[in-house]
């Protein structure tokens, strides 16, 4: 059995499409369409339930995939075992979205420089979805907002900075009327982030005020910026650049928003992983 083919059937399951998956891998969809009727092939069962615009996994599909990612990853390791160094082979990192273009960049460039012959697949996805993933094996690390729980003993969590948060008011052209009567756009009480802002700082906040909820606090920034509303954010370093004309009052308290990076004990390529944490902790104290 090709290990590659079972790499497909894991993006088809993973994104829902086939064509998604295809642009995920470099494929085309009927090269992906084709490894999947293979593998139907061999177990002799349905692996996905297609529609005009999805492909989903059957029940036997998803008793599979466990398997499917565990001999994927073995396989993975083979090749990267050859290299004394541990600075080869693939590495999968999870990013919340704000560290995507507050730290991810660097730590592509210097895989570049360090570790050229890794082959560094970043995911963008919530602090929880990133978390499952880390849990499951689908990631090797993971940049989130700080657990709202105790983390299991088998993940270790380093705390890379904690950042300070604020009251975000639109610019002076949108402000015809006073702080009290602007809605509020609220970081998800749901999310790791936006629950603890709101634990703290909901007192603020009327709830017949509140005009949406999201767990996107880019998108949040550029909606107060346009004059949507006001906000509770965390101050990343990229937030001027979503929300350059922004008032931001500071908030009392000391609560902040804790960024964390976390990995396995066992983590498969060690060091690899501690290369990330070096070039995060670089840009912390940058």
């Amino acid at each position: 059995m090709d290990t590659h083919f079972l790499e497909s059937l894991l993006a088809v399951a993973e994104t829902g499409s086939i064509a998604a998956a295809a642009r995920q891998q470099g494929l085309t969809a009927a090269a992906v369409s084709q490894r999947i009727r293979v593998l139907e092939a061999e177990f002799g069962a349905a692996l996905l339930n297609r529609t005009a615009h999805a492909a989903l996994p059957t029940e036997t599909c998803f008793r599979l995939l466990p398997a499917a990612r565990r001999l994927v990853r073995d396989a993975e390791q083979l090749i990267s075992g050859i290299d004394a160094s541990g600075l080869s082979g693939p590495f999968r990192l999870g990013a919340v979205s704000t560290a995507l273009s507050d730290t991810v960049p660097a730590v592509i460039q210097h895989f570049r420089v360090k570790a050229p012959q890794a082959v560094l697949t970043v995911r963008p996805g919530t602090s929880a979805d990133l978390y499952e993933g880390l849990r499951n094996g689908g990631l090797d690390a993971a940049i989130t907002v700080a657990a709202p729980f105790d983390l299991p003993k088998d993940i270790i969590s380093r705390t890379l900075e904690v950042q300070a948060v604020v009251h975000a008011l639109p610019p002076d052209r949108y402000t015809s009327f006073s702080a009290e009567d602007l809605p509020w756009i609220v970081y998800d009480r749901q999310s790791w982030g936006g629950r603890k802002l709101w634990a703290a700082f909901g007192g603020m906040v009327g709830e017949e005020h509140i005009f949406c909820e999201l767990d996107a606090p880019e998108t949040i920034a550029q909606m107060v910026s346009h004059g949507a509303g006001q906000a509770i954010l965390p101050v990343w370093q990229g937030l001027r650049t979503h929300g350059p004309a922004m008032t931001l009052k500071a908030l009392p308290g000391g609560t902040g928003r804790e960024m964390v990076y976390l990995r396995k004990h066992a983590c498969a390529a060690p060091v690899l992983a501690d290369l990330v944490h070096e070039v995060l902790r670089e840009q912390v104290v940058k």
